[in-house]
């Protein structure tokens, strides 16, 4: 799936969000599993919230005493605002909200109404959808607690994904994120040819984490295996003359590193490695460099975290 592109530039946001108190604990940043702790900050100078100021309404949403505001326009930017038996208690000011399931490039998503249990704990809840103003990035789905007590669940980053969205996978009621890793974005590649695996995160013991057992797949049969083999070795972006910086370009095609992830990401690592082991030319120099820059990327990743429990050290040290 590939984020559309936007062509506005970004503004600052100023927000003010609940308590200190209704702040939930978070992973620390290599174990967030793509899932931000929600930000903070007081009044302006004047004593003003920043939200609505001279905006208009864009949309609102009701659910028991909580009321639900978007606003934008004539300014760039645009806010929302969430307010309790008539008390604004959460303020935020990115360049565009949508309140629901979707963002941009995903309109036909399935339809969460505001009070839905998402994460399956028994409580109300809200999606809020953020988009930054970039070129395709970024986007990020705020989850609310609006129950008894208010409290921003998660802000989990999507990045360049304008696809992503909330759906009950498992049919039983309650709901998982479905996104990308854009770890790889720009990674020796072109936007529009970076991999970006599909990724599962699920609510467990008080967080959203990656499903790994809802992002597994059958890997190729051996006639699939030798086939991509073939087309990776054929492929003519293999060149002797390169960098030995992958970042911009160490001579190894992305269908190398596009395939391994897929099958990274699908419960296959042993066959991801054997990949890599089997399409290499031998002529090709610097194989172990690209492996190292390789997992050096992939450490990068907001779900690093988990991913390690599903495709082990990276590099491996033994390959498998």
């Amino acid at each position: 799936m590939q984020a559309r592109v936007a062509g506005l530039l970004g503004v600052f946001g100023i927000f003010i969000s609940a308590t200190p108190a209704q702040i939930p604990k978070t992973f620390t940043p290599s174990q967030s599993s793509g899932v931000k702790p929600p930000r903070r900050s007081a009044r302006d100078s004047a004593g003003e919230l920043p939200c609505p100021l001279n905006r208009k309404q864009t949309a609102e949403a009701h659910y028991g005493d909580y009321l639900i505001e978007t606003y934008r326009w004539p300014e760039p930017d645009g806010c929302v605002q969430i307010s309790k038996r008539g008390k604004v208690i959460y303020s935020l000011v990115s360049t565009e909200f949508q309140i629901g399931n979707n963002f941009y490039g995903f309109q036909n998503g399935p339809k969460i109404p505001v009070g839905t249990d998402i994460t399956g704990t028994g409580k109300p809840n809200a999606i809020v959808s953020e988009w930054s103003g970039g070129a395709h990035c970024c986007f990020t789905m705020h989850v609310f607690e609006i129950g008894e007590i208010f409290k921003e669940m998660a802000q989990i980053q999507a990045d360049d994904s304008d696809d992503a969205h909330f759906v009950d996978l498992e049919h039983d009621g309650s709901y998982e994120f479905e996104g990308n890793d854009w770890a790889f974005a720009y990674w020796g590649a072109s936007f529009m040819d970076s991999p970006a695996p599909r990724i599962v995160l699920k609510y467990r013991s008080g967080h959203f984490r990656l499903a790994l057992d809802l992002m597994a797949k059958p890997g190729p049969t051996h006639e699939e295996f030798v086939r991509l083999v073939h087309e990776i070795r054929s492929d003519d972006e293999w060149t002797p003359k390169h960098s030995r910086d992958c970042a911009i370009g160490c001579g190894v095609p992305v269908t190398l590193w596009r395939n391994m992830l897929e099958l990274m990401y699908t419960g296959h690592a042993d066959s991801a490695w054997q990949l890599l082991d089997e399409s290499w030319p031998p002529s090709q120099k610097y194989k172990s460099s690209f492996v190292a820059q390789f997992c050096k990327q992939l450490h990068e990743s907001h779900y690093w975290y988990d991913l390690e429990q599903a495709i082990g050290t990276c590099p491996p040290t033994v390959r498998r």
